[in-house]
């Protein structure tokens, strides 16, 4: 499996995804309303406005394969994710076509669509006096002191989706609207940001650097303090203006990498011979288990996606230091860690400590610096409702539906609330906004490497026929592949962030044959069947048959073609055209949009104003998002909030639910292998439970 990591934060890989990518500024965010209640100054960057199976009796076993270095399962699934990518040249040949004057490529129908770029509007007048007399009857738990600074510390793993109180974590949607009220509240001076080794893609994290370039634009101030940094830490300091750093911080700009996992000889030591059915040049979900090196078709694609990430990483942030591409480059190979250095290159504002950043802070409001400085954390300042600020109101109504996790089809009996995509409850909402008369549009937010292929494609047709009654906007988060993709498919226009994980049309499938693992520990299994192809997927103990063989790769190629088909349909591209971009490839949302599987680049803002032009809402008119994935903790949930709150085990609880709880199907992955589940009594067979315990240690 490839991984594109900083070279100095292994852990801090997010488990479902292959890569991490950097992301180039597009526009900016308009004011999002929610009907739920709940001394050297930097330079800040410049800102421009799957599939249904043909498996006739599909059952898989799939083991896990996170991204984590401290945490390894093999997860067998299908439709990986080789993170392929275009090369130099046709990079080269469509940036010609459709390059925009900050370097990103434009898609086909930029101008077709609003920017949704952020205007900051003093409220003034009886607007302001409204405003004051809601502050006055809020509740307590709502209330804020005038004069308070916003500390929101950003670590660890970011949500798409939202958090009841009982969540721990932090949640996308509820960060970038704290922003967004943050600057419009008389109340806060301005916000003290603590970044931390964070766990989230770039889709993300360029998500909150809009909102921190819109925050500034209210006048207040925003500091962040940084002890340990890497690119993307960097990446939103930077925008602040402001950075502080203690004497003893660590700062590892490195660079990029990218990393190929292989277990073949593994496999080929203790008698396991995977065999695997590619459909795809550039398909590299088997490689990891059949191979022993990286193969060149691989190896041409990941070169061609480091260089591309790599590059947009250096062109911000020369774009942020007001340098050169070529001395950030050359200052990066020089390894410089000494925070003395960092300051005189203006990589850093200032060197201090915490406290004393906050006496920094204090000085700055007139306070004197024995008093406590007047702060609103992240998780009570959450709970001020848009209402109170008056950034919500607008009789028209927006659904907003999100997606985020893994695919499954049905919830299990000990599934969390944020542990992925229930198609039967997805499809629920969808049924419900389709029904409603109250909401003019709908935005579909998506983050997710996909999952099973037959709840996959039960939702887009869901999606396609809400689309047929009203506008349908699909907005893409850090990935939306395979089945993350095969939902955007359905909606009228797909909105992406410049390097957004996408497409992912390919298949492998396949299975173990463990003949010779069996006789090396004396292990035998005996079958009766009746019909030709019983064994096909029960026969474990020995290869296929040149029958099976055949049949098994009739299966794959019918199911990628019936992958590629529908996307073509989808689309509206001829399955030809739609050829040469599928066989596997992972694209980024660049690539994607100048290719037509995306139609616009983009964060939520800008989904949220194409979906207004698309139901003829006044793009000056406000509107109210409704949100149709309310938290709603569970017991489980509850437990596990619990469990980390006393001993941190939340992460470790979550994963062992999701484990138990996944479904079973065709799976459409973008990080993974499609196997056959054996039938019966295999699915208890020791043999694949001491494997899975024994790869799972790793």
């Amino acid at each position: 499996m490839s991984k594109l990591v900083s070279t100095s934060n292994l852990s801090s890989l997010n488990r479902h995804r292959n890569f991490s990518v950097i992301l180039s500024s597009r526009s900016l965010l308009t004011p999002i309303q929610y009907s739920n209640n709940n001394n050297k100054s930097l330079t800040t960057f410049s800102n421009s406005p799957p599939l249904k199976s043909s498996f006739s009796n599909p059952r898989i076993f799939h083991f896990s394969f996170p991204n984590s270095s401290h945490r390894k399962n093999l997860l067998i699934r299908a439709f990986e994710s080789s993170a392929s990518e275009t090369t130099k040249e046709e990079v080269g040949e469509e940036k010609k076509k459709g390059e925009t004057e900050n370097g990103s490529v434009k898609g086909k129908n930029d101008d077709e669509y609003p920017s949704g770029e952020f205007e900051f509007k003093e409220i003034t007048g009886w607007n302001s006096f409204v405003v004051k007399c809601r502050m006055l009857i809020a509740f307590p738990w709502q209330r804020v002191r005038k004069g308070s600074v916003l500390t929101m510390k950003l670590r660890g793993q970011i949500s798409e989706q939202l958090k009841s109180r009982f969540s721990s974590g932090l949640s996308l949607p509820q960060i970038c609207e704290n922003f967004t009220k943050a600057a419009y509240d008389p109340r806060i001076s301005g916000i003290y940001l603590q970044i931390e080794p964070l766990n989230c893609g770039w889709g993300k994290a360029e998500e909150i650097r809009r909102h921190i370039v819109n925050f500034k634009k209210s006048g207040k101030f925003i500091v962040a303090y940084v002890p340990i940094c890497q690119e993307k830490e960097y990446y939103l300091a930077s925008a602040c203006g402001e950075m502080y750093c203690p004497p003893s911080t660590y700062f590892a700009l490195y660079g990029l990498t990218v990393q190929s996992s292989f277990l073949g000889g593994v496999f080929e030591k203790v008698g396991i011979e995977p065999q695997v059915e590619r459909i795809g040049k550039y398909k590299s979900a088997g490689d990891q288990l059949t191979r022993k090196s990286m193969s060149e078709e691989n190896c041409e694609m990941l070169t061609a996606l480091l260089d591309n990430i790599y590059g947009n990483w250096l062109d911000k942030i020369s774009s942020t230091l007001g340098k050169k591409r070529e001395e950030i480059q050359s200052f990066v190979d020089e390894g410089v860690f000494q925070v003395e250095r960092l300051k005189e290159e203006g990589w850093i504002t200032n060197i201090r400590y915490d406290d004393e950043v906050v006496d920094m802070l204090k000085e700055r409001l007139g306070q004197e610096k024995d008093d406590k400085l007047q702060m609103v954390d992240y998780k009570k300042y959450s709970r001020v409702r848009n209402w109170t600020l008056g950034l919500t109101g607008g009789k028209d109504m927006i659904a907003v539906i999100r997606a985020s996790g893994s695919i499954t089809r049905v919830k299990g009996s000990l599934s969390i609330s944020s542990s992925g995509i229930v198609g039967e409850q997805f499809i629920e909402k969808i049924r419900k906004v389709r029904e409603s008369k109250r909401y003019k549009a709908v935005v579909i937010r998506i983050d997710s490497p996909g999952g099973d292929a037959l709840a996959s494609d039960l939702m887009w047709r869901e999606i396609k026929l809400l689309a047929a009654t009203k506008p349908v906007v699909a907005s893409m988060s850090d990935v939306a592949a395979s089945g993350g993709y095969y939902m955007a498919m359905a909606a009228g226009c797909i909105v992406a962030e410049d390097l957004t994980l996408t497409g992912s049309i390919g298949v492998v499938t396949g299975k173990f044959n463990l003949g010779k693992l069996y006789e090396k520990i004396g292990f035998n299994k005996e079958i009766i069947s009746r019909g030709k192809f019983a064994e096909v997927t029960a026969a474990e103990q020995r290869p296929f048959r040149p029958d099976e063989a055949e049949l098994f790769a009739k299966s794959a190629k019918n199911a990628y073609k019936m992958f590629r088909d529908k996307a073509a349909f989808s689309r509206s591209m001829p399955a030809e055209k739609m050829e040469q971009y599928a066989q596997g490839r992972v694209w980024t949302g660049n690539d994607a949009a100048s290719r037509g599987l995306v139609d616009v680049l983009g964060g939520f803002s800008r989904a949220v104003a194409i979906a207004k032009q698309k139901a003829g809402i006044s793009q000056d008119k406000q509107v109210t998002l409704v949100e149709m994935s309310r938290p709603s903790p569970t017991l489980p949930e509850l437990l596990s909030g619990t469990a980390a709150s006393i001993i941190g085990l939340e992460r470790t609880v979550k994963g062992v639910l999701q484990d138990l709880t996944s479904s079973d199907g065709v799976q459409a992955r973008m990080d993974g292998i499609m196997f056959e589940k054996l039938e019966g009594a295999s699915n208890n067979n020791p043999i694949f439970t001491l494997i899975k315990d024994y790869l799972s240690s790793f």
